[in-house]
Parts: structure tokens; C-alpha cells; sequence
């Protein structure tokens, strides 16, 4: 459990560095990373073991914590692994504009902070 939470906040950094360097794209990549290792993570310290997916609601309402984050925003951030990963699929890596990006940086942020906090990790 530990291991995904650490790289939950290695992922957060990683998006953090990518929005520095103006690589928008790279930086909402992270923030799912982000989120989605946290997500795991917290499923893993209930005791479950989390379905094998990248669809961050879907995590969410596995770990009884849909209504505690903006559904919308993590449906509308899942799309983003497959599209970076993906680009023959999709067309192409999507245009990503910085307010995007804050956006589900700011997103991330918070899940990776309220994890923490739920978990007795505050100070790690």
C-alpha cells in the first residue's frame, strides 16, 4: 500500500516538472497516474484488492468515494492515459491547454492530500 501511494506522490512531482516545462500534455498523463495510484492505494488500506482498470470513477466508487470527488473531473481526466499512450488510437495526443492541466493538477493535489489525511499519512 505504501509503494502505491509513494509513487502516487513521485507522479504528482512528475506532473508538477511537466507543467514547468510548458508540457501540458505530459503533466495531465501524471496527474491520472497520480490519482489512480492513490486510488489503488487507498483500496489496498481497506483491505481490497482494486479492479484492474485505469478508469478513475470506477476506482473511486470502489473505494466507497465517489460522491467525494468530482465525478465529472475524474471521468473527464480517465480519458487521458489511453490518449498518451495511444495516439494511433486516438489520432493523436489531444492539444492539452495549461488551464487544463492546473485543473486536474489541482485535481490530483487534492485527492493525493484527502488520502493522506484518511490514512494517517499526513506527514509522508
Amino acid at each position: 500500500m505504501l509503494w502505491w501511494m509513494e509513487s502516487a506522490q513521485r507522479n504528482l512531482r512528475r506532473a508538477e516538472n511537466a507543467m514547468e516545462a510548458l508540457d501540458y500534455a505530459e503533466a495531465v498523463f501524471w496527474c491520472h497516474q497520480a490519482v489512480e495510484f492513490a486510488l489503488k492505494a487507498f483500496i489496498l488500506w481497506r483491505g481490497e484488492l482494486p479492479i484492474k482498470t485505469h478508469n478513475l470513477a470506477r476506482l473511486a466508487e470502489q473505494a466507497g468515494l465517489r460522491d467525494v470527488f468530482p465525478a465529472h473531473e475524474l471521468s473527464e481526466l480517465s480519458p487521458y492515459y489511453s490518449i498518451s499512450r495511444y495516439p494511433d488510437v486516438f489520432e493523436g495526443i489531444l492539444e492539452v491547454e495549461e488551464e487544463t492541466a492546473s485543473r486536474f493538477y489541482r485535481l490530483a493535489s487534492h485527492v493525493l492530500k484527502e488520502f493522506k489525511r484518511r490514512m494517517g499519512l499526513e506527514g509522508r
